[in-house]
Parts: C-alpha cells; structure tokens; sequence
C-alpha cells in the first residue's frame, strides 16, 4: 500500500496511490498522523479518486513532524569527503517547511546560495510513538519508507568561518525553505529489508550515483533506536539514512536552474524535481 498528501480541488487530502490513480482517504482519519498509524483502516475508506495527473503532490509528513537525517553514513561518501566516519550516528534536523512534494520545484535564491547539491536517500516514516527503542525492535516503530533528496547549499554548508577555522553550518547549508523533496508517498508493508535496495540519482538523465543501502554504516534500525534515545518519535517522523558517495560538490557539479533531479530507490520508484532558480 501507498500512503501520502496530496492537493486537488483547492483542498490538501491524504490518498491512497494506486496505478495512477489516489483515493482520498480523508474522512476516514483525523490526520495525516493518525493514517500512518493506522493504515489498514485506509482500506476501508471509499473516497473521490483522482488521476495523478491532475494534483499536487504534498511531502508525506505533516507540519507537527521532524525529519532527522544521519550524516555521512555511508563510509565511500564519508571519504570522498575528507571524513572520519562519525560513531555515534552524526545527526541533525530539518523543519517542515524546508520539504516540497514530488514533481515540486527545488526552489533556491541565488543571492542566497550559488551552489546547490543532490543526495539520495533513503527515508524510514515512523508509524508509532518511539522512545528509547533497541535496534531489534526498532523497525516496528516504522510505518513504511519514501524517497528524500538532501538538497544542500554547499557554499552556505562550507562557508562558515570562526576564528581562523572553517566549520560546517548545518542550518545555512541543509534546512534553507522549499528546497527538500521527499516522497512521492509512503510504502507500507511493502520493503522487508531496508538494507538491501538499489539506490541512485540522476540529474538530467546522468547516473551520478549508484550503490546499495547494504552499505550504510548504521542501519535503519540503528538510527531509529538512536534517534528515539534522545528524543521520542511520533507518527510521521522522518528519519533520512545519508547519501552514498557521488555528491555533486565533490565532482566539480552543481544543481542548475532548469536541471531535472531524479531519485530512484528500488520498490519505492522514483522521485523526481526541476530546480528553480529565484532572484
């Protein structure tokens, strides 16, 4: 089953996706939360059916949630970077309103940033209040998986100096407004190994990555039990794994405007972007 947000007829609806169509599901939840936790119910609902051709896809969590993300949690993408590989897990947070849906512009302003970058990712919804969970029963807490791209500003992200040292400024370069596409919706029940999917990234129809999620330092599992130590996780959460290697900024390759940035995670499919560039 696929479960996500959507917009049509002036309205934002939860939907069930479906051969290209979704059915709106609304009615039957009291929110976007209460879905994930419950998507059975979905089953159900008998709601308007849309092409989806003819609405807006909206990011599969809501303005109540977090997206957490793990850094360098891939060891080739750790030393393409110049990096040691963190341990405990390196993470830090986006706000909601730094994500758009699929098939929505990556919008950036260019007297901001001159610099933007694609990392694919896998990206774990959590279905279940999580709090202090161990890895073996982590992914019980985890309602399904979607598609993130952690779009970066790399000359925000580097830039920072204090002192005579150069630091990572993880807001500036992570969490700038309409920048993170993250969908197109949520596969319940579908994928029972998180560690073993394809996953790549495509600018203008160039493979620039190419790996496997078996590569990942710390395992889903293992992000969601970390997470949930230092904070509880909710319904609709978002935990994304970290990017293989075949970032842009280590290949002299930046994001322009017009570009079109696809992500493609094997069961889940593909998530796909045009950046925009805004004065």
């Amino acid at each position: 089953m696929r479960i996500g947000r959507f917009h049509a007829d002036g309205r934002d609806r939860i939907g069930v996706f479906e051969d290209g169509t979704v059915r709106d599901v609304t009615d039957g939840f009291e929110s976007f939360r209460e879905t994930l936790a419950n998507p059975d119910e979905a089953t159900a609902v008998d709601g308007e059916t849309f092409s989806t051709d003819e609405i807006t896809y909206l990011p599969p969590t809501t303005r109540q949630n977090t997206v957490f993300c793990a850094a360098l949690n891939y060891e080739a993408h750790a030393e393409e970077s110049g990096s040691r590989v963190p341990d405990p897990p390196l993470v830090f947070m986006k706000l909601p309103r730094t994500l758009v849906g699929h098939q929505q512009p990556i919008s950036y302003h260019t007297r901001v940033t001159q610099e933007i970058d694609y990392e694919a990712e896998l990206a774990a919804v959590i279905g279940e209040s999580a709090r202090h969970v161990s890895p073996d029963e982590a992914l019980d807490y985890v309602a399904g998986y979607t598609i993130l791209n952690d779009t970066s500003a790399r000359d925000l992200q580097f830039g920072l100096q204090i002192g005579d040292e150069g630091k990572l400024d993880w807001f500036s370069g992570k969490a700038m407004q309409n920048t993170t596409p993250v969908g197109p919706s949520v596969a319940v029940d579908e994928i029972d190994d998180p560690q073993d999917l394809d996953i790549a990234s495509t600018v203008n129809g160039e493979v620039l990555q190419d790996d496997n999620t078996e590569w990942m330092i710390q395992s889903v599992a293992d992000l969601v039990s970390f997470v949930s130590s230092r904070v509880e996780l909710t319904p609709g959460d978002i935990i994304a794994t970290g990017t293989p290697e075949g970032v842009g900024t280590f290949q002299d390759i930046k994001l322009e405007d017009g570009d079109t940035v696809e992500v493609d995670i094997e069961t889940l499919g593909t998530l796909s972007n045009t950046v925009e560039a805004v004065e």
